[in-house]
């Protein structure tokens, strides 16, 4: 009889090896989405899968992200980016979500602001806020961006009944509850990423949008 032995592997590397597999399964699934909505443009079916697999490949890459960071197998790819075309990719990639509701989606932003920063964990950062904020909201969203104390800001208000107390402490995970705050978690390490001399970037949550509802703002130094 012959015995081998494995060598032991660490549950976080299964789990980033396992994420992989699942976004190389998700990727075959969106382009299949894509090749129904060439037949079938008007199928409110058909969009609400294309934004679901859209949610779960940016959730499949905050795992991934976090998983990279805690591995320390991650630096951010900056660099200097119009404010306004981040914006407008996220609008872009939020169509279909917006599609499907009737909550109006208003965008606020100088067309000369600059921001340094890694793009497409910035436009990953705000769409997954972006769309619990749809969620709950009942008619309209907010999403602006601008300069305060040496910072570029992001922030997202709504219209819904506001943020609840657990979600105003920054970064609080509660997997007792279920609602984890999983999304502001990661937009926080994200922006705690970025920095620039002595400032380091950092979140905010409120419940005091113009709006009457919630209020999530992203700084960037």
């Amino acid at each position: 009889m012959i015995h081998s032995s494995v060598p032991p592997v660490s549950f976080s590397a299964i789990i980033g090896s396992s994420i992989h597999d699942v976004k190389n399964s998700l990727g075959v699934i969106s382009e299949l989405i894509q090749q129904l909505k060439q037949t079938n443009t008007e199928n409110k079916h058909i969009l609400q899968l294309e934004f679901e697999a859209s949610r779960m490949n940016n959730n499949l890459i905050q795992l991934l992200t976090l998983y990279k960071i805690e591995a320390q197998n991650f630096t951010l790819d900056i660099d200097e980016y119009s404010v306004s075309e981040i914006l407008n990719d996220i609008k872009a990639q939020q169509s279909s979500l917006f599609d499907l509701s009737d909550v109006a989606l208003e965008i606020e932003c100088n067309e000369d602001l600059l921001c340094y920063c890694d793009f497409n964990l910035t436009c990953s950062s705000i769409n997954s806020i972006l769309n619990n904020a749809q969620r709950y909201s009942h008619k309209k969203i907010i999403l602006s961006a601008g300069q305060q104390d040496g910072y570029v800001y992001f922030r997202i208000e709504d219209d819904g009944d506001g943020f609840p107390e657990s979600f105003t402490s920054v970064g609080k995970v509660d997997f007792k509850t279920g609602n984890t705050g999983l999304g502001l978690y990661f937009v926080s390490i994200i922006a705690n990423l970025h920095s620039n001399g002595n400032k380091s970037g950092y979140i905010s949550t409120a419940n005091d949008s113009r709006l009457g509802g919630a209020s999530f703002s992203l700084f960037l130094p």
